[in-house]
């Protein structure tokens, strides 16, 4: 028996040693994968790296090599797996680190990416590419001043990138938004909310209308000094006398500041980059914004076809051709933009909502539902995928599912009239009178609030949803589709 053993092990060991690879054979591996990264074969790429890794399974390094290469190969679960394999080796490695949170933010999970992104930017300050990916992961997190911080040190870094200075733009945009929010909800008819409101509009060229709300404004808020000046220049005349200021301004005043002072360094980001690079695809994006803010729906497209022709894989841009062709009626045309959305952001909330949307609008109850579920199964879904839900579920005649819906979305945005209808037709459907009679008073409420906002709280709102599609455009019925 023992002889037996002997004669195996005596020719089982030659050729386990002959299948550990030489030194020399693992290095041509790791050249064969680096010529097929420079000529983007990253399935190749792959393939070597796992050789590599394979033999040197204690090599962080070639772990990490191997992970990059998974990553441009659209593996990024697996190479997610890989990064961890080397950073538990070695904590200290920039690439893991980055890449893994990229990883992470591509699958929209920013809080994962954030974790990552946050230890490659301790690792490597000077990174360009950690801080402005760490921003764009805190900005999913709706974490904006955060996101800010991030943009800022990129910019410093590397002040003629475009993506940073509009990323800089976008993020002082959305602050000066949030600002504006909160000074509707303090001050819904004060001065500072009438001054704005101005400030807005002579933006977008209406001068009479900014000169009624300064006008306003000044009725309410005469300790403004600028305020006349701003009526003067636009050919108006300030009354002469006027009433005591409204009391508790303060705050009042703070909260008109962030957002007035957010909103001109968003003007001025946005500037730089047309200065800077004016037949970019940034430039034509920007372009394509602002046509969108000013209901140009043809223009804003053909902005946005450009930007494609200079960037496919940009993020967002046939999403907004999309929202422009439905806001034109044009739902048929705008299936297609969304679905290349998705093909670009496969794991986005939004993308699946976007062609749920889509397909209620054309009467395709089924294919919205499936859309809208998937997207309730993404990171940080929009509460209207709730309302829209609710819809289908109407439409399919289950209307129990239709008031955990409704019921779910009014939880969240207590003032649409429109969802407190539709709720009472959906407890109307299963004899619930009682319940459908509190629906309907929270419409009549909700409706009676609508017509009471001031101009400028209407004014100021109607800017803050500038890039949604409106209920009317969203709600159209099938037989209207042609």
């Amino acid at each position: 028996m023992l002889a037996k053993l002997f004669a195996f092990f005596s020719i089982a060991l030659p050729l386990l040693l002959c299948a550990q690879p030489s030194p020399h054979e693992i290095a041509a591996h790791a050249k064969a994968a680096q010529a097929a990264e420079q000529r983007n074969d990253f399935s190749t790429a792959v393939h070597e790296y796992e050789f590599v890794a394979k033999a040197l399974p204690q090599n962080a390094e070639m772990q990490s090599n191997l992970g990059v290469a998974l990553y441009f190969n659209h593996d990024l679960k697996q190479a997610i797996r890989i990064f961890r394999r080397a950073t538990a080796m070695n904590p200290s490695l920039l690439a893991p680190h980055l890449f893994a949170g990229l990883s992470s933010y591509r699958l929209s999970d920013p809080n994962a990416a954030v974790q990552e992104l946050e230890k490659a930017v301790q690792i490597n300050p000077a990174d360009v590419i950690a801080h402005t990916w760490l921003g764009y992961a805190y900005t999913a997190q709706s974490q904006y001043e955060a996101a800010l911080k991030e943009f800022q040190a990129a910019r410093r870094l590397e002040p003629g990138n475009i993506d940073v200075w509009y990323s800089l733009g976008e993020t002082y945009l959305q602050i000066g938004r949030e600002a504006t929010l909160e000074l509707i909800a303090v001050a819904p008819d004060g001065g500072r909310t009438w001054q704005l409101a101005g400030e807005q509009s002579q933006l977008k060229g209406d001068p009479q209308e900014a000169l009624e709300c300064y006008k306003m404004a000044l009725e309410r808020r005469s300790d403004i000094p600028e305020l006349r000046s701003l009526i003067a220049d636009l050919g108006g005349t300030a009354a002469s006398a006027l009433g005591p200021s409204q009391n508790g301004t303060t705050r009042e005043d703070e909260i008109y500041r962030r957002a007035h002072d957010a909103e001109q360094e968003s003007r001025a980001a946005f500037e730089h980059v047309v200065q800077m690079a004016p037949d970019s695809y940034r430039f034509h994006q920007i372009l394509g914004d602002a046509f969108t803010a000013e209901e140009k729906q043809s223009e804003a497209i053909e902005e946005y076809r450009t930007v494609l022709l200079l960037k496919p894989d940009l993020p967002g841009i046939h999403e907004a051709i999309g929202n422009n062709l439905l806001r034109s009626g044009k739902p048929a045309e705008a299936l297609p933009e969304f679905e290349a959305e998705l093909q670009l952001q496969p794991y986005s909330a939004s993308a699946y909502t976007d062609l749920g949307q889509v397909f209620l609008i054309m009467g395709k109850d089924e294919e919205a539902a499936n859309m809208l579920n998937k997207a309730l199964q993404m990171d940080r879904p929009p509460i209207e995928v709730y309302r829209l839900l609710g819809k289908v579920e109407l439409h399919r005649k289950q209307f129990q599912s239709a008031v955990e819906n409704f019921t779910r979305y009014v939880s969240v945005r207590s003032s649409d009239s429109s969802a407190y209808y539709l709720l009472s037709q959906a407890y109307r459907a299963l004899g619930k009178k009682d319940q459908m009679n509190q629906a309907l008073q929270q419409f009549e409420k909700t409706s009676q609030d609508v017509k009471a906002r001031s101009k400028a709280q209407a004014r100021l709102q109607a800017l803050n949803r500038q890039g949604e599609v409106t209920d009317e455009a969203r709600e159209v019925e099938p037989k209207q589709i042609h």
